[in-house]
């Protein structure tokens, strides 16, 4: 089945597309799923809409909040990127507002490294943004043409974005949408990052197009896949996610739904490069070891620390001779030689519990096998509605080298503790320790006291989940996902 949002196939059975998230056709579903707006119908819309300002020529892309086109400003006769939202994203009032105010702020920001915005504005019940035109590639138009691409293109790549990105978080403008498809490289291998800071959270729009999907799970950090605040440490990840596709010409996470993706960001460690290429820099991993933490307090303090490591990896005037011209070739669409990297293993799914009896106690369950959740159900909760789940952290595992930890800030000494780390199904389970609610749907890393607690999960619909776990010092007791059983004994 091919999407019908971005065109990648979607695999047999699954309900949503792994590359964009769209929602592709339920053989069980009565009704049939309809696609965005019609790309013609949009364009034809935009001309009327623009008509004096703008002379809207082509769609150059669109992802699942906006589409992109090529128009020409009418009064300037200049030409320019021309970014509108989708129509079926359905903003509301409030996120309209901050949209604007936002998008604003980002067309004050002025550096290299970033592209140009010229206007922001709404007109027809279109919002849109007016960028400067970047006459080269996307950069992710490029990694699926080209695959890996060399160690000091990729190091050219990694300042020039994060220049711009340390250049905005200065200024608190966080982008939130860090990927291939906003990293431009123009035909004279200058790196330009776009749509800073304005991509929507989940709880800002009310969605009414059947499937769609606010943002591009493959880079969310685990705090945005949780429905969190971004942080500059959210970039940095997405960062270290597209620094892992220039080296290795593959993402690190597949998955067929988007709870499979979401549940890779929270719990599996990234695949060790050296298994696909020997010629990495062991500076490199590093910095990418530390920007893919789990946990966004173990990443880089700011991204200027992040930009500071990467300028001191060595990068010779060899290397940036021949970065400029690999990268004004692949601008230019031109044939580069195609690098051979080793095949990496595949990712085994994190594992999850599925339990049964209510009074099952955590003792008993040694061997927990994987609990099949369905990809729509647990999305559209996690993305839209915003799971409150804190990412959990995970030792790194494989070949790389050992960080060095810094140095803790001094605190007054705390009391001993433990920690709980949970996920439910239905995610409006309600959680309860010792008869105090402490969370719904999730609870990350949360700090107990030692001993037996009384542990109760509950849902309107479902069997209530009541059992005893004992809390170690200085220990994380995970019982990954508990699966309530609904009334009439069927699994959600």
């Amino acid at each position: 089945m091919t999407c019908a949002h971005c065109g990648r196939e979607i695999a047999l059975g699954a309900r949503f597309c792994g590359n964009c998230g769209a929602q592709g056709s339920d053989p069980a579903a009565t009704t049939v799923v309809l696609p965005p707006e019609d790309s013609d119908a949009l364009l034809a819309r935009l001309r009327l809409v623009f008509a004096g300002d703008y002379e809207v020529e082509r769609e150059l892309g669109r992802g699942g909040m906006a589409a992109v086109f090529k128009a020409t400003e009418v009064p300037l006769k200049r030409t320019v990127a021309l970014k509108v939202l989708l129509p079926e994203l359905g903003l509301t009032a409030t996120a309209a507002e901050r949209f604007k105010r936002e998008a604003s702020l980002v067309a004050g920001l002025d550096h290299p490294n970033v592209v140009q915005v010229y206007r922001v504005g709404q007109v027809g019940g279109i919002f849109y943004i007016a960028m400067r035109f970047v006459q080269g590639r996307s950069l992710h138009s490029i990694l699926e043409t080209q695959g890996a691409l060399p160690v000091p293109a990729i190091l050219a790549i990694l300042r020039g974005a994060t220049r711009g990105l340390a250049f905005a978080h200065q200024r608190g403008v966080v982008h939130r949408d860090v990927k291939g498809g906003n990293i431009l490289v123009d035909a004279d291998g200058r790196i330009s990052i776009s749509d800073f800071g304005v991509a929507l959270r989940a709880a800002d729009v009310s969605v009414t197009a059947a499937g769609t999907v606010i943002g591009t799970p493959h880079f969310m950090s685990p705090e945005q896949c949780a429905g969190h605040r971004a942080r500059p440490q959210s970039d940095q990840y997405s960062l270290g996610i597209l620094a892992y596709q220039m080296l290795v010409g593959a993402l690190p996470f597949e998955s067929e739904t988007l709870a499979g993706l979401m549940q890779h960001h929270f719990y599996t460690p990234i695949p060790d490069i050296h298994l696909a290429r020997d010629d990495v820099p062991p500076a490199l991993v590093l910095l990418l070891q530390r920007a893919l933490a789990k946990d966004p307090d173990d990443r880089f303090d700011s991204t200027r620390e992040m930009l500071e490591a990467l300028e001191a990896i060595p990068f010779s005037e060899g290397d940036r001779r021949e970065s400029e011209r690999v990268l004004c070739d692949l601008a230019a669409g031109a044939a580069v030689p195609k690098l051979t990297t080793r095949s990496l293993p595949a990712v085994a799914a994190a594992h999850t519990l599925l339990l049964g009896a209510p009074a099952m106690r955590p003792s008993r369950w040694r061997s927990p096998s994987p609990a099949w959740i369905g990809g729509g159900v647990v999305a559209a909760i996690a993305l839209t509605l915003g799971l409150a789940v804190r990412a959990a952290r995970t030792g790194q595992e494989g070949r790389q080298p050992v960080m060095t930890t810094r140095p803790l800030r001094a605190t007054a000494p705390a009391a001993p503790t433990g920690k709980l780390r949970l996920l439910t199904v239905p995610p409006v389970a309600e959680i309860l320790v010792d008869g105090r609610r402490v969370g719904v749907g999730s609870v990350f890393d949360l700090k107990l006291a030692p001993g037996e607690r009384r542990l109760e999960i509950r849902a309107p619909g479902y069997q209530a989940f009541d059992t005893t776990i004992t809390v170690t010092v200085g220990q994380t007791l995970s019982l990954g996902r508990i699966a309530l059983t609904s009334r009439d004994g069927a699994r959600p």
